[in-house]
This record gives C-alpha cells, structure tokens and sequence, in this order.
C-alpha cells in the first residue's frame, strides 16, 4: 500500500471564512481610522482615497446606515491599501513613548513626596530642578490641606501642573 503525501494547504485559496474576518479585520481598521483627527491621520501612510473615505464618513449625517455603509466602503478601499503598515503605526501612535511615562511617573512621585514631606523634600527638589522657587511650593504645600477634599484636589493639581513645568 501507497503512503499518502500531506496536503500543503498553503496553496489552497483562503477560504470564504477567512476572507470575511480579513474584510471584518480591515473594517474594524477603518472604523479606528474614523476616531482619529486630522493632524493624527495626516502622521500615518494612508493613500488619498482612504483619506477621501474617511473624510466623507465625518460629513455623514449621524445616521447608522448611511455610516455602516460608509465603513463597508473605508473597508474596500483598506484592501488596496499596505493595512499592516498602517496598523503599526496606529499601535506606535497610541503606545506612550517610555520617556514620557517616566515622566509621568517622576512628576506623580514628586508630588506625593513633596505633600507629604518636610522642608528637606522641597530642598531636594529645588537642588534637582534650580529653576524652581522654593517659596511657590512651600506656599502650595502649606495650602494643601487634607482635611478639606475639594480644597486639597485643588492644591494638589496646582503643584503637579507646577512640577510639570520643571520636570523635563
């Protein structure tokens, strides 16, 4: 008896199935696309017909057919279109630069450190960052008070936006 060679069924056409998840995949693309504004859309690699697309879905009425329609159509011209490109891009675009997030996290330790502190915290952060005026945050410090919640967000907010300006 003959033995069977496998079936490679990498040549065979994708089949129905599949290629309605890969035009789903492509309209759920599109509908991302559709979130984004104009100075965001102009960053990724997409071709003048789908900006075109896009830009006609924002003209369209907030009426549900007339924009499924519209998606169905951003989904056609995605085909044409380098869709991983762009996804990687979208993925970059909404992932936080690392430096920022540090950043983020520096302003968020000060902050804490410096409410909950003494004068030393204030000194330190004056030594790291000599543009600071020791006087301003003692002046937010002494104003944040823990026993009045609406006043004590206030103050809060005032000395991280002030620690923000600093904190590069």
């Amino acid at each position: 008896m003959k033995e069977r060679e496998p079936i490679d069924w990498s040549l065979e056409p994708p089949s129905k199935s599949q290629r309605k998840r890969d035009m789903t995949a492509l309209q759920k693309l599109g509908q991302d696309l559709t979130t984004l504004g104009k100075k965001q859309l102009e960053k990724l690699p997409l071709p003048d017909s789908l900006i075109a697309a896009l830009a006609e879905y924002q003209r369209l009425p907030n009426s549900n057919e007339a924009r499924r329609r519209q998606l169905q159509f951003i989904g056609r011209v995605m085909r044409d279109a380098n869709h991983d490109e762009i996804q990687a891009e979208l993925d970059k675009m909404r992932t936080p630069d690392r430096t920022q997030v540090r950043r983020a996290q520096l302003i968020e330790e000060w902050g804490d450190r410096l409410l909950d502190g003494e004068e030393d915290d204030i000194n330190a952060f004056v030594a790291l960052w000599p543009l600071a005026e020791r006087q301003a945050i003692r002046q937010i410090v002494r104003n944040y008070s823990k026993d009045d919640e609406e006043a004590a967000r206030v103050h809060r907010r005032r000395l991280m936006s002030y620690i923000k300006e600093y904190i590069e």
